[in-house]
Order: structure tokens, then C-alpha cells, then sequence
């Protein structure tokens, strides 16, 4: 049994974290949580009601965190390295999409707060992808960038690329030097003709 001691909501969430990534959503328990952080599973109870407001918590906060990255991207940087350190920070953040995904199907008794919630993560998501389409289209009027290729389509290859799970074997640095490569410079090898 877990002893009564204070918790940071750093320390919660980090704990939060590490079981969703190694037992997936599902597996965070507020015993698996209380037995990980040594405490009373009634200290847990102070903090949220339940899983499902946990989670919710856990994933406005990641989303808050990765936004407060990507808008402290310097602004003097060419939009393809902006880009490439947007796809950084959305890989290193990849968790969100799979939280995200679950809480559609979090049957809270606060239906009204999950709504909230869920509204507030929209706009946060919102505003990601808007700063990413705006340094897209940076890119392509200043010429790095070739404009024939539409910018949806560019987009959904940066933001979906926390999918991808090649990134599990290359990290995601390699994964996002790799993607902004491939839009880049294509998959064509270059030869120069004499």
C-alpha cells in the first residue's frame, strides 16, 4: 500500500506518460498509477475524480506543451527548417494521437467537461496545423519549395507522420530529417548529365 504523500502534476503526468507508452491507453489503472508513484491510490483521487479526467488533463497538457514548442521556433529560421523542427517536436509528441483517439471513447460521467476538453484540444490541435500550413506556403512563395505540389497534401504528410511506425526504429530526429528530405528532393536519385 502506497504511503499519503504530495504529487506534483508533473510527477502525475510523467507517470501518466510512461504507462501509456509501454501498456497503451488502456492500462493506465489508478492502482498501476498509485504502485508506480508509491502513494495511496486516494492520494490520485485528489487530484481527478477518475481515468477519464486524468487523461483528458494529461492530453490538454501534452497538447499545450508541444504548441508552446512549435511557437517558440525562431522566426528568422527559412520555413523548411521551421518545418523540420514542427515535425521534430510533433514525433517527439506522438502520444497525442493515440490519447486523442481514446478519449473519443472515454465514457466519463462529466460529459460536459469531456466536451470542454475535447474543444479546447480541437483548438489547440487547430492552431498547430495552421502555423504548419502558414510556413508551408512560406516556403513555397520564397521558392525552397516547389508550388505545384498542393499544400494539403504536403501537410498531411507532416502531420501524419507521427503514424508512421518507422520513426520507433530511427528516432525522431532521423525520422523528421528524413521526411523534410524526401519532400525536399524526392525519392529520384539526382545525376548529372555532361
Amino acid at each position: 500500500m502506497g504511503r499519503k504523500k504530495a504529487l506534483t502534476k508533473e510527477e502525475l503526468f510523467q507517470a501518466t506518460g510512461q504507462l501509456i507508452r509501454t501498456d497503451g491507453i488502456h492500462g493506465v489503472h489508478f492502482k498501476k498509477l498509485s504502485e508506480k508513484l508509491e502513494v495511496g491510490r486516494s492520494t490520485l483521487y485528489e487530484y481527478y475524480r477518475n481515468k477519464d479526467q486524468l487523461l483528458i488533463a494529461y492530453l490538454r497538457e501534452i497538447m499545450n506543451e508541444m504548441n508552446g514548442r512549435i511557437e517558440s521556433i525562431p522566426h528568422h529560421l527559412k520555413a523548411n527548417e521551421k518545418l523540420r523542427k514542427f515535425l521534430f517536436i510533433l514525433l517527439d509528441h506522438a502520444q497525442i494521437h493515440q490519447v486523442e483517439r481514446m478519449i473519443r471513447d472515454i465514457q466519463t460521467s462529466d460529459q460536459e467537461l469531456a466536451a470542454y476538453y475535447m474543444e479546447q484540444l480541437a483548438e489547440e490541435h487547430q492552431k498547430a496545423y495552421q502555423i504548419m500550413i502558414d510556413w508551408i506556403e512560406e516556403a513555397k512563395r520564397k521558392g525552397i519549395w516547389s508550388a505545384e505540389v498542393d499544400t494539403g497534401i504536403i501537410a498531411d504528410i507532416i502531420f501524419h507522420a507521427i503514424l508512421f511506425p518507422y520513426k520507433n526504429k530511427v528516432g525522431n530526429e532521423q525520422m523528421a530529417d528524413q521526411i523534410l528530405n524526401l519532400i525536399e528532393h524526392g525519392v529520384a536519385e539526382n545525376k548529372m548529365t555532361k
